[in-house]
């Protein structure tokens, strides 16, 4: 568990993304979607599911108002998404431009697609993006049959590329991404120990229109404990099943001290903390921002 640099104690960070609201609280970080509702990709987890929510930017001067809306409205950042080609690109070349004039005090973070070349990384980070996200995946099955790409070399590539040559690399690792089964989680930590990314940010696969089961709790303890051996610091993102499921890895992952974060906290899990001596801060953004520079 993360150590305060003010106080010396135990802390957990809890983050409310989105503009879901919480125990009185409100996200002040919502997504946008380059692409609507639309992908073309169509990955078996998602299918597009996750940009209905999503504020719609169809092209770059309503991404160039939403933005300036948004700053307006007191919201401290955004997360720009959207849908990918079948090659697994978001068309970043349509909006990336627009970014580079805007004067912003939003921390501006980005879903990246699955296949990002050099260029768009570096263009990324000259725009003002400061951050990027982006699935990471170590089994070639998982990538071909649920993400619908021919080979792993291509995410290879593209993590290359972003850390080479982008923003600040904040990758997220889906467990159970394999209809439910722990296949390639192991594998993608260890890609992922060749840069050494100052944060991970691990999920679980959660009722959708999939209809794939969420694996074990242990399973998915096994993963953090993982995790925890190689990287500084661990989140639990917000997507994750609800319920008795939630409350136990929850727990699971607090006694056991394997995560320096959380997104959408439950109750219990904030009093668990509490008795535990941890002390709680609350940010109103994605899990992914620094807490230091979160404003």
């Amino acid at each position: 568990m993360g150590k305060s640099k003010r106080g010396g104690g135990k802390v957990l960070d809890c983050f409310l993304p989105g503009m879901i609201h919480l125990d009185g609280k409100r996200g002040l970080y919502p997504a946008i979607s380059l692409t609507g509702r639309k992908c073309m990709l169509g990955c078996l987890h998602c299918k597009g599911f996750l940009l209905e929510d999503m504020i719609p930017a169809r092209g770059p001067g309503e991404l160039v108002r939403i933005l300036k809306e948004l700053e307006e409205k007191g919201m401290k950042g955004a997360l720009i998404s959207g849908g990918c080609d079948p090659a697994g690109r978001i068309p970043w070349e349509k909006f990336l431009p627009v970014l580079y004039g805007i004067e912003t005090q939003l921390f501006l973070s980005c879903h990246t697609g699955m296949v990002v070349d050099k260029k768009t990384a570096e263009l990324m980070r000259l725009s003002g993006i400061r951050q990027a996200l982006i699935d990471v995946v170590g089994d070639e099955e998982t990538l071909r049959e649920i993400y619908r790409l021919p080979s792993l070399s291509l995410l290879e590539n593209s993590l290359s590329n972003l850390f080479e040559c982008g923003p600040e690399v904040v990758p997220h690792v889906v467990v159970g991404i394999n209809r439910g089964k722990i296949k390639g989680e192991f594998k993608a930590l260890e890609l992922l120990e060749r840069w050494n990314p100052s944060l991970v940010v691990l999920v679980v696969i959660m009722p959708g229109p999939h209809k794939f089961p969420s694996p074990p709790v242990d399973e998915v303890v096994e993963v953090f404990r993982e995790a925890r051996k190689k990287f500084k610091n661990l989140s639990l993102g917000c997507a994750r099943p609800r319920g008795r499921y939630r409350y136990e890895l929850e727990e699971r992952l607090l006694e056991e001290g394997l995560v320096d974060r959380i997104a959408i906290w439950s109750e219990r899990c904030i009093n668990k903390a509490k008795e535990m001596g941890y002390k709680i801060r609350y940010h109103l953004t994605c899990c992914s921002v620094p807490v230091d520079t979160e404003g």
